[in-house]
């Protein structure tokens, strides 16, 4: 049985062309076949023309659930992703490539054991992912007090990452003037 791996993602830097470009990839979420044919231009027809080899290479996993629960305009937007046993990296760094812009695609992942859990950051030359070492799970299970904490930490961890991505973002635009 598959351990199911949950990433929460936040979509940043959206202004109204990316966010039309978001909302182009995302309204054929809930249709993997249009989803997958607009972000990696392929043409499959069915389910069945998508072969494991393609989404382990493309996707990071071997399955993919996506929530986006609205596509009206926001400069940041949320999705849910649900995997099998790791956090889809190249689909995320898939979909900054689509989007374009300052688009950075940030958040937090989680397997269900809680083991593994971290923070990633993707954009335009840049990416950054790391596990969460502080966690004990069976502790987790146990008390809310620690899980609480826990989730802190991850919250700080995806922040610091975050931050450590607009450094580098700043230094460049330095650089470049």
């Amino acid at each position: 049985m598959a351990n199911t791996m949950m990433t929460y993602v936040k979509i940043g830097g959206l202004n109204e062309d990316t966010h039309k470009k978001f909302v182009e990839l995302f309204e054929k979420s809930n249709d993997e076949i249009n989803h997958f044919n607009t972000l990696y231009g392929t043409e499959f027809k069915s389910f069945e023309d998508i072969e494991r080899d393609w989404m382990l290479e493309n996707v990071g996993t071997k399955s993919l659930n996506i929530e986006c629960e609205s596509l009206e305009y926001d400069d940041n937007m949320d999705l849910v992703l649900e995997t099998a046993w790791s956090v889809p990296t190249e689909y995320l760094q898939k979909i900054v490539e689509f989007i374009g812009g300052d688009v950075v695609v940030y958040g937090t992942y989680e397997d269900l054991s809680y083991e593994p859990m971290g923070a990633f950051v993707y954009a335009i030359d840049y990416d950054d992912i790391e596990d969460y070492e502080e966690v004990e799970p069976d502790k987790m299970f146990e008390d809310d007090d620690y899980m609480e904490e826990m989730y802190n930490g991850l919250y700080q961890l995806r922040d610091s990452l975050y931050e450590g991505y607009l450094e580098v973002i700043d230094e460049r635009k330095t650089e470049e003037n």
